[in-house]
């Protein structure tokens, strides 16, 4: 198919790359295309569009994969947006995590113009993009989805894309799934900072929690390969995963669902905001404990590295 790509960073670039190697035909947009991640997929067979505008008017599909609300809203309605060179016909796939009512009020203006928008955010960080294993949960018209399951594939596991209904459901089942990445990562890391400052060695505590009841994704994937070697580069931003727990919040007061969790787990993480780790995986929400307990949670290896320097 041929396919526009707005949105060439931490995630999207890998999402782009798989694309191209699933044979589609690739058209990005960059505000800025100097950068390296935007030229390694020019570099890798796609076309650079002067705007989103123009992007549109050449592609069967237009997939955005932006940090915010606001950002799609523009992309898509603002002056020289995607609406504006769409032929009727054409599929916005959004896949980023944003607000469900602007899913829905996005997927609306579209229709008017005979355009189909569906919301398509993901789950699985930055290696599940590199590996193209991302979960993908899907709302809007179940025919469109049919019809782009094949572009759905080239980037996330076939036994992991799921239509989950109307405009919105998709952005509603992520903002849940992102409320629980995020408190289970803020008790992890909190569990792990008390049995490091009681005695006891992290990676034995985390085999042994591995095969028990507290075992969780974030503990067997993101811990071991950022926390307990000392590095916090982004799979996740700290500044993401609070964005989606306001969004979550939001939704909650909407809906008069009390959220008490997610709201003291959005505190945490506004904490390590507050100290500089905004642009820092989410787990650096553990610095922010270590800080508080004394203690340093990590692998025996790096201790002694750390102690030899």
């Amino acid at each position: 198919m041929k396919v526009g790509f707005i949105g060439i960073g931490t995630m999207g670039r890998p999402m782009t790359l798989n694309l191209l190697k699933a044979g589609h035909e690739v058209a990005v947009y960059a505000r800025h295309p100097e950068k390296p991640g935007v030229q390694e997929v020019l570099g890798a067979g796609a076309r650079l569009a002067p705007s989103p505008r123009e992007l549109a008017a050449g592609v069967e599909v237009v997939i955005t994969m932006v940090p915010t609300s606001q950002d799609v809203e523009q992309l898509v309605t603002g002056p020289d947006g995607i609406l504006e060179g769409a032929r009727q016909g054409l599929i916005i796939i959004d896949m980023s995590t944003i607000a469900p009512a602007t899913s829905r009020r996005l997927a609306q203006l579209a229709s008017e113009r005979g355009v189909y928008f569906l919301d398509a955010p993901v789950s699985g960080g930055s290696q599940g993009a590199i590996a193209g294993t991302l979960a993908i949960m899907v709302g809007g018209e179940r025919d469109i989805f049919e019809r782009v399951r094949p572009l759905l594939e080239a980037m996330g596991k076939a036994e992991r894309i799921f239509y989950v209904g109307p405009s919105g459901a998709g952005e509603v089942v992520k903002l849940v799934n992102n409320m629980l990445a995020g408190v289970i990562a803020a008790a992890t890391a909190e569990a792990l900072v008390l049995g490091v400052k009681a005695g006891a060695d992290v990676e034995l505590m985390a085999s042994i929690i591995s095969v028990s009841t507290g075992a969780n994704w974030q503990l067997a994937n993101q811990f071991p390969m950022r926390a307990f070697t000392g590095s916090f580069q982004p799979g996740f931003m700290t500044d993401l995963l609070q964005k989606d727990l306001n969004l979550a919040l939001e939704l909650g007061a909407q809906y008069q669902t009390p959220l008490p969790l997610t709201g003291l787990t959005r505190q945490l993480y506004e904490m390590a905001r507050a100290q500089g780790y905004g642009r820092e995986d989410y787990t650096a929400l553990l610095k922010v404990l270590e800080r508080l307990a004394g203690v340093a949670v990590r692998s025996r290896a790096v201790l002694n590295q750390e102690q030899a320097k």
